[in-house]
């Protein structure tokens, strides 16, 4: 089944598929939600994601890949310092050390998503979750986390070579919420890492370092089906994933130079009106 337009009858054009890749990109590493903001687009095109709510996610885990490559370019170097850390045996230096905490941290954190993720994916990929206002609530959810995290974080800020398991654990544990479309992967997991006295800019990093795996393996599931149900054609898909790798390089760039001298209000009053806007485009919806 197509993603079409419900009057029409029209799939996704091309500069759409560029667009929503440029769009999702854009705010997958900001803490502004990227589903909240692509399925808002996709009902302003005129998609109706509630109506084709398998093809939708499907389509949009898909587009992930792009933010996947730029996250895996942007970390190339730490990438390698982890994966030298894990194998080398014996002594090490500090630079390696850190980057084992940092390597087993990713991999405690990722834990809670591999073991929920498949429990709840019919929920994910089901009608309910594609609802703006139901998008509007996890918004508004996770805005509250933020605005926790802004007011109650420690005076001593730690960085990522103070990195906890049970640290890594609850930030891991963080990342469920993100399987609720709008609450976004990085300001919840930013928010938890803000609250357990880690400096933003820190917490940003290890967030982005740990939906590596998370977006790997809902991408590469879901572009299986989308492919098995041809619901975006295949130059539409290569558009939306090279529109989705600039933008996400560019937003990783940003974000982490960003916190290391501004907060995260300008991004939760941001939250607060894009709730307003979509409790407002779904009451005219219904009305």
């Amino acid at each position: 089944m197509q993603l079409v337009r419900q009057h029409t009858g029209a799939s996704v054009n091309a500069v759409e598929a560029l667009l929503l890749g440029i769009v999702q990109g854009l705010t997958e590493f900001l803490p502004i939600s990227s589903t909240a903001h692509v399925t808002l687009m996709g009902y302003v095109l005129g998609l109706h994601p509630e109506q084709h709510a398998a093809e939708w996610t499907a389509f949009l885990a898909s587009i992930q890949l792009g933010s996947l490559a730029a996250v895996l370019g942007y970390f190339r170097s730490e990438l390698r310092a982890m994966v030298a850390a894990l194998w080398q045996r014996g002594s090490m230096s500090a630079e390696l050390l850190e980057a084992r905490r940092l390597a087993l941290g990713v991999v405690v954190g990722t834990l809670p998503i591999v073991l929920a993720g498949l429990a709840l994916k019919p929920l994910i990929e089901g009608e309910a979750t594609k609802r703006l206002e139901l998008i509007a609530a996890a918004l508004l959810g996770v805005t509250i986390l933020m605005i926790a995290a802004e007011r109650r974080r420690a005076p001593m800020q730690r960085g990522l070579s103070q990195l906890r398991w049970v640290d890594a654990l609850l930030i891991g544990c963080a990342q469920l919420l993100a399987l609720m479309p709008g609450s976004s992967r990085s300001g919840s997991t930013i928010a938890v890492a803000m609250l357990l006295g880690i400096a933003r800019h820190e917490a940003a990093r290890f967030s982005f370092l740990l939906s590596i795996p998370a977006i790997a393996a809902s991408g590469m599931l879901q572009l299986l089906e989308l492919f098995s149900t041809a619901a975006i054609p295949p130059m539409g898909l290569l558009l939306s994933f090279l529109g989705a790798v600039v933008s996400s390089y560019a937003a990783i760039a940003f974000l982490l130079r960003y916190l290391r001298t501004h907060t995260l209000w300008g991004f939760i009053v941001y939250r607060l009106t894009l709730a307003a806007v979509l409790v407002g485009f779904a009451l005219a919806q219904h009305g």
